[in-house]
């Protein structure tokens, strides 16, 4: 049976991608399969990440930023209250300790 990932799963997904994490690490911290994860972003519209500059993934994230609140809850179930919506930019590389340290 075909199962489809929540919202929460999603959006924190979407997010910590436009961060910069790889999807391993973003597998990691939502303990799911890399290529659940893969699968997520692919069909997003934000699955092409090296294409964007680092100001449109600035803008995306925080398109997803005012959003993540509905009706005074956020909508990653409070995983993402210690991560900064700062972007990594393009070149640098994240590494999977400080994320998991937050999360």
């Amino acid at each position: 049976m075909r199962r489809r990932h929540d919202d929460a799963a999603k959006y924190t997904a979407y997010v910590l991608w436009l961060i910069g994490h790889s999807e391993g690490t973003i597998a990691k911290a939502l303990s799911l399969r890399r290529k659940q994860i893969a699968g997520m972003i692919g069909r997003s519209e934000y699955a092409n990440r090296s294409a964007m500059t680092d100001a449109d993934r600035m803008e995306k994230l925080k398109e997803l930023q005012n959003v993540r609140f509905y009706e005074g809850v956020p909508v990653d179930g409070g995983l993402l209250d210690r991560i900064e919506f700062r972007i990594i930019p393009a070149g640098l590389v994240a590494s999977n300790g400080a994320l998991r340290r937050k999360m």
